[in-house]
């Protein structure tokens, strides 16, 4: 054979060669806010979905291939993660389109990921359309949803023996949903309480006084919320210098439990607030917590691990034992793998409905309490609200 010959055929090899380790990789592309005000949430969400990957590989990949993660900065905003989603999908080849944090970013990536016909799996979004008037075959949430938490709030309230509600909330789709929620619960759990005050601030918004006047001069005993992040951060620091939380408790579902808040707000952390998490890193009711955390600690070199990658980690892995079970990385033969899917997580057997796409995720719920010598607050008691709608 001539040096041309086999030149040729070398690069005839080389070429397959390539071809075939690259249809041996499986693209799932990962939207989470790794910069701004949402990166307390996002980074430690991204770090739960590598390790899911690391491990989905480890264990032999999805289907015999090697998972990529394709990963960028929604930065919290719809328009930038929707475009994000479509360049993942078009040019990068993503067979998947995982995360999301509020609930307009995690309405504009489904919208996408329709039109695409591309599974989307929302680990954080909580908007109640995602799963009702939004839903679509190629959407599932594995995140809790507005009606779910809206009934826990309830519940607290009937438990906290409340006769007056304040509510305030973030003026898009999370908070009217959490609103509607609430008032759903309050109709099941506490029909005589009466809501006296409703409060709508901006996304993004850093200044509260005005509506902390307002709250502090109404004659609500409770005040039910959904501020999360940032939000709830610079309202709580304007709102102690006027002894707000020795005057109202606050019951809230923006996962003010989480060590992210905590831990960063320390003793500025103010009493009388009750809310929730989807996972803490003190408590192990589930044996495979232990292990988890373990991991988590070795991750982020300290034991006060962040909540959030639970969250991300249950995506992938819902999303690898489906495409494992379907045999295929179809997307409809995914979806439909999904409906009905159980799974188990370090936090409890999860399982995907299989009309509505809502995986059945409750919620640690409890105040928040600073312990003696402690530097931070933690949820004590804490009990296990299960997602469903208690009558």
């Amino acid at each position: 054979m001539t040096r041309g010959k086999l030149a040729v055929c070398a690069l005839a090899s080389i070429a397959l060669f390539s071809a075939t380790a690259q249809a041996e990789e499986l693209k799932i592309g990962a939207l989470y806010p790794i910069t701004g005000g949402g990166a307390v949430y996002g980074v430690p969400a991204m770090e739960g979905h590598r390790m899911a990957v690391e491990e989905v590989n480890a264990a032999g990949g999805i289907n015999g291939m090697k998972v990529v993660s394709i990963e960028r900065d929604s930065k919290l905003n719809p328009a930038e993660a929707a475009a994000a989603a479509k360049e993942m999908i078009t040019k990068d080849g993503v067979k998947l389109i995982i995360g999301g944090l509020s609930s307009a970013v995690g309405l504009a990536i489904s919208e996408v990921a329709k039109q695409e016909k591309v599974v989307y799996i929302a680990t954080i979004p909580k908007t109640i359309q995602l799963t009702t008037s939004k839903l679509h075959e190629y959407v599932f949430r594995t995140s809790s949803h507005t009606d779910f938490g809206g009934d826990a709030i309830a519940q607290i309230v009937k438990q906290l023996g409340g006769k007056k509600i304040c509510d305030i909330q973030l003026d898009y789709a999370f908070g009217h949903d959490l609103a509607e929620g609430i008032e759903k619960g309050l109709k099941r759990h506490a029909p005589d309480v009466e809501k006296v005050l409703d409060l709508r601030a901006k996304l993004g918004a850093t200044d509260y006084n005005v509506l902390i006047t307002q709250l502090l001069g109404s004659d609500c005993d409770i005040v039910t919320s959904g501020l999360w992040g940032s939000h709830f951060v610079n309202f709580a620091q304007q709102a102690k210098p006027f002894g707000f939380f020795q005057q109202k408790k606050y019951v809230t579902d923006g996962e003010l439990g989480s060590h992210e808040i905590a831990g960063k707000m320390g003793k500025d952390y103010p009493e009388n607030v009750w809310s929730n998490a989807y996972e803490l890193w003190y408590d192990s009711s589930v044996p495979a917590h232990k292990e988890f955390h373990a991991k988590l600690e070795k991750r982020f070199g300290k034991k006060e691990t962040p909540m959030w990658p639970v969250l991300s980690w249950t995506g992938v892995k819902f999303y690898a034992a489906a495409a494992n079970k379907a045999g295929s990385i179809d997307s409809d033969k995914v979806a439909q793998a999904l409906e009905g899917l159980t799974i188990e997580t370090p936090v409890g057997p999860r399982t995907i409905d299989p009309k509505t796409h809502q995986a059945d995720t409750g919620q640690f719920w409890g105040p928040m309490v600073l312990k003696s010598g402690a530097e931070y607050r933690v949820m004590d008691p804490v009990t296990y609200i299960p997602a469903k709608i208690a009558e």
